[in-house]
């Protein structure tokens, strides 16, 4: 009887592991779109790109766009204009599909690269978590993974504060 049960009992246990590797699939394909693969975003006119610092935990949402507004935890709302250069490297930076990268669970953005159109208004945004290697882009299009490494250069180069840990962006951000 014992090892029936237990017989029954690991089976119940594979059942139900091989009935949730669904949600990990991902995580043995490979980058989407596949490596070196340029895609096309944004995908509307702009005619400059500020690049922000923000201390997302100043309000509930992590967003850097709330309600059509900036984040409250935004060091400096006129931002930092990216030159052409710079302009076209956040591009490239942005566009082509990199390998797979090492990510963590959590999303905990703190830059943000807005896209704004000749009347000033945002028509592309670029929020990036550099704890997790997680971001979102708004539209959607941009490859799985990115140039990581060449997004921290630029971000330093900007002068944007960049550390670890909440503390040092909520700290950062309100001086």
């Amino acid at each position: 009887m014992f090892a029936n049960n237990f017989l029954r009992s690991l089976f119940v246990l594979g059942a139900l592991s091989l009935s949730s590797c669904a949600p990990y699939a991902k995580v043995f394909a490979p980058a989407s779109p596949a490596p070196g693969t340029q895609v096309s975003w944004p995908n509307v006119a702009f005619t400059e790109v500020r690049a922000y610092c923000y201390d997302y935990t100043a309000e509930k949402a992590s967003s850097f766009f709330i309600n059509g507004r900036m984040h409250a935890g935004v060091k400096d709302p006129a931002g930092v204009k990216l030159s052409p250069a710079q302009t076209q490297r956040l591009l490239s930076v942005l566009t082509i599909s990199q390998d797979k990268q090492k990510r963590a669970v959590c999303y905990k953005p703190h830059h943000a690269f807005v896209f704004y159109n000749a009347s000033n208004k945002p028509v592309a945004v670029f929020e990036m978590c550099f704890g997790c290697n997680k971001f979102v882009s708004t539209p959607r299009g941009t490859p799985e993974y990115i140039d990581y490494n060449a997004l921290v250069l630029l971000t330093k180069e900007l002068g944007l504060p960049f550390g670890n840990g909440n503390d040092f962006y909520t700290e950062a951000c309100r001086k």
